[in-house]
């Protein structure tokens, strides 16, 4: 019985093929697009998954209180986590891990930076790395030791059987390879290609052994048994007591695994804010409304279609049949459309997923012999078929007979309704994903459009490593000579992202119960001019820095927190050492682009310090030329080290990849989106100038014009997206407002947007309803009225 439902079915479609490819490909692109979002949703929710003990690992996060308002970072003291594991009988293991920052190594001429920790033995543990080569137990033993990651050695030696033989790191130590592990996925929070000794990076930096110096992460694995919430009150104020009452300011608390991708974020009340999260649960909807637009489209034709067959529903009861098997069977067409339209989605998720890839920056496979990948296809075909074949089925199993085979027309009744509605609902949607996607991008390009405070065109910035830091003034003239550098500035850390604080700084005035936390940096006297920044009163540092090793410049914002009226040059501050304020630049913005900018100090650099080099490019000239000049000097003063460089504006455009990639995707699903609906209202469009065939050759006789018919038969349609705007347009407007609401810096909502994203509708609508409108008007009206 089933069998001759779906072979009935199978000839339909092949009898009603326009109408079958609309349907069809329709719920293909909608699937298709849900499949690829879906896919994303799954590797960010499925991150750190690859940890078989997830569940028990954590990172110690400190909240640190500064004029009444809370920080939360994960830089803690080195004393820390040896202490915890020793006082806290909750916890099993914990590792001391230092920044992810890349070292180069070497083998022969081939030289790499890669990045990687030093870190605890017990991270090994921990993490539960798979070793291909290489004895865990003792992999971090030797202090010059290393594991390095499968690639890595690939890289290195196109061999995994690498144990035993050496690196050479930063052209100075040879390091001898330990162990070999498995990569580690892409959807890790935290990876590297390799892991050194701790006590190796220890016995460089011995700020480690004072509880107020934060400069690394610490790991933490409870006991299976341990109660979260108890451990955190036990270490609440762990810091404090190791420091007998001195560090007040500073608490910890144990962070999950689970929490680090998507919750990471934490606002100035020390409350944990979404992170990641909110991008999830922003595309998961995305997604849904995508799937529910291509569901209402193939719901839609499958109703408006009902007319047609209402003969041989007339004929089918007439001979005996019943509604149950009337139903069934039309239940049965719609499951094998949607079945149809599973395999074609399937088809183009896999052609879309390299192109998805590179927007998204993922490396996500289709992954289709997966069993919940199965499942999830299977449960859309039948949530798709049931939901597009129950209406029709019950729709089209309540005709009378009699009244069928009479010819008598059939009450559309509440179908009519419901199919209007259900084009109202899917034209409101794609507007709403339309005119989001324009403020998306409204609000990255009102950002990027704002005063930073400084320039960030024609600047190249460099990593300062090597031997090429200790002799600086000479680099500096060999680049000027070259004829393409305007000016070079040298400084500790990226200024897009500075990373060092302190509330350690006091002045005359200050509310002694006030600790407020204050950004230092360190630049030479060439860091303000070549990054365009502008001094506002006082002067910058000197060339040579003869006299000014106590001296310090600071923004605005510092300025203005001393005196009011941000008069300060001359006026002293005291950081464990007395300096004089020479200078006070312009406010720029730093870490947050979406903020103002924070309280900052500029030192004059330490000699032979490491950090980032800035050269602003100058006068008429190819920039690869430019570049491949100031190669030539870098190179040769810096022997063995790969010159590696970004410009400035391209750093900051990274600044913004989250919510570009938010943008991007919104517009693809929009238009594929509006796509989608226009097929089903092409449909729609068809099925009323054929079912009005005879009324408009009537009318043509009568001598109505084509415009007059073409005006008839769109003008229901187009009253339907007009319903739609009216619709879309609050809905879009308090999401977006919301959205916006959320940054501290943001663009407003224009009414210009929604004319724009209603009048496209409209247009787009008219194109595709009027093609089907002027078919019909321009038909001779003889072929429609030869049977009356």
């Amino acid at each position: 019985m089933i069998r001759n439902y779906f072979k009935i079915a199978w000839r339909n479609l092949l009898k009603s093929k326009t109408y079958s490819f609309l349907n069809i490909f329709g719920l293909a692109i909608g699937i298709a697009c849900a499949s690829l979002i879906f896919l994303w949703v799954e590797d960010e929710l499925t991150f750190d998954n690859y940890f078989p003990d997830k569940d028990n690992l954590y990172i110690v996060r400190t909240l640190q209180t500064y004029d009444e308002e809370k920080f939360s970072f994960v830089a803690t003291p080195g004393l820390l986590g040896p202490a915890m594991k020793a006082d806290v009988p909750e916890i099993k293991n914990t590792a001391r891990v230092s920044w992810n920052d890349p070292l180069l190594f070497s083998v022969g001429d081939k030289t790499i930076y890669e990045k990687g920790n030093y870190a605890d033995p017990a991270i090994i543990d921990m993490l539960s790395l798979n070793f291909i080569q290489g004895d865990p137990n003792t992999a971090l033993d030797e202090i010059n030791s290393v594991v390095i990651s499968r690639s890595m050695a690939n890289r290195f030696f196109n061999d995994t059987h690498v144990v035993g033989k050496t690196l050479k790191v930063n052209n100075e130590e040879q390091f001898q390879i330990s162990g070999v592990i498995e990569d580690l996925p892409v959807n890790t929070t935290y990876r590297f290609e390799w892991l050194a000794p701790f006590k190796k990076f220890e016995s460089e930096n011995k700020g480690l052994e004072y509880w107020g110096n934060n400069m690394l992460l610490t790991f933490v694995q409870l006991k299976p048994t341990a109660d979260l919430k108890s451990v955190n009150k036990k270490i609440f104020d762990f810091i404090e007591k190791k420091t007998n009452g001195e560090s007040t300011w500073s608490r910890t608390f144990l962070y999950p695994m689970h929490r680090w991708h998507l919750y990471s974020s934490f606002d100035r009340n020390g409350h944990e804010k979404d992170g990641s999260v909110k991008f999830v649960r922003l595309f998961g909807i995305i997604a849904w409304v995508v799937l529910l637009i291509a569901c209402i489209n193939f719901m839609n034709l499958a109703t408006a279609r009902s007319e047609k067959r209402a003969k041989e529903v007339g004929v089918r009861k007439v001979v005996g049949a019943e509604k149950s098997s009337l139903r069934l069977q039309f239940i049965c067409e719609a499951l094998l459309m949607a079945a149809i339209a599973a395999g074609i989605a399937v088809f183009i998720t896999w052609l879309s997923l390299k192109s998805f890839n590179s927007l998204v920056d993922k490396e996500l496979t289709l992954g289709i012999t997966e069993p919940t990948h199965l499942f999830v296809l299977l449960l859309v075909v039948l949530v798709c078929g049931f939901l597009a074949g129950s209406y029709p089925a019950f729709y089209l199993s309540s005709f009378n007979p009699i009244t069928v085979l009479k010819g008598l027309k059939i009450k559309v009744g509440s179908a009519g309704y419901i199919r209007k509605g259900l084009v109202v609902l899917q034209f409101s949607a794609s507007i709403i994903l339309i005119i989001c996607t324009v403020i998306v991008f409204q609000q990255i390009q009102f950002v990027k459009g704002r005063d930073l405070g400084f320039k960030r065109d024609k600047i190249i910035s460099t990593s300062l490593r090597g031997p090429m830091k200790d002799h600086l003034p000479l680099v500096k003239e060999e680049l000027k000579k070259t004829g393409v550098v305007e000016s070079i500035g040298f400084s500790n850390m990226s200024v897009l992202n500075i990373g060092s604080n302190t509330s350690g700084i006091s002045w005359d005035g200050k509310d002694a119960d006030k600790d407020i936390l204050i950004s230092m940096l360190q630049g030479n006297e060439g860091y303000i001019p070549t990054l365009g920044m502008e001094l506002k009163s006082g002067r910058n540092f000197h060339a040579d820095l003869l006299g000014d090793s106590s001296s310090v410049i600071i923004n605005e914002a510092f300025a203005k927190l001393i005196q009011a009226d941000g008069d300060v040059v001359g006026k002293m501050l005291n950081a464990g050492d007395n300096y004089t304020i020479i200078g006070v630049v312009k406010d720029f913005v730093y870490n947050n682009m979406y903020s103002s900018a924070e309280p900052l100090v500029l030192y004059p650099p330490e000699k032979g310090s490491s950090g980032v080099m800035y050269i602003r490019l100058g006068g008429t000239f190819d920039t690869q030329d430019a570049v491949a000049k100031v190669e030539q000097v870098i190179k040769s003063n810096n022997p063995g080290y790969p010159f590696e460089y970004l410009f400035l504006d391209e750093q900051f455009d990274k600044q913004f990849k989250t919510e570009t990639m938010i943008q991007r995707l919104a517009t693809v699903f929009g238009i594929l989106s509006i796509i989608i609906s226009c097929l089903g209202l092409f449909g729609l469009a068809s099925f009323t100038a054929e079912r009005r065939t005879k009324e408009i050759g009537v009318r043509k006789v009568l001598g109505a014009s084509v415009v007059t018919l073409s005006n008839l038969l769109s003008k229901e349609f187009i009253q339907l997206v007009l319903i739609s705007c009216g619709i879309a347009f609050p809905v879009a407007w308090f999401v977006m407002r919301k959205w916006l609401e959320s940054y501290n810096y943001h663009t407003s909502v224009r009414w210009w947007v929604f004319v724009l994203a209603g009048a496209g509708a409209l247009l787009i609508a008219l194109a595709t309803v009027s093609s089907q409108a002027i078919k019909a008007a321009i038909a001779n009206p003889v072929d429609s009225l030869r049977d009356e």
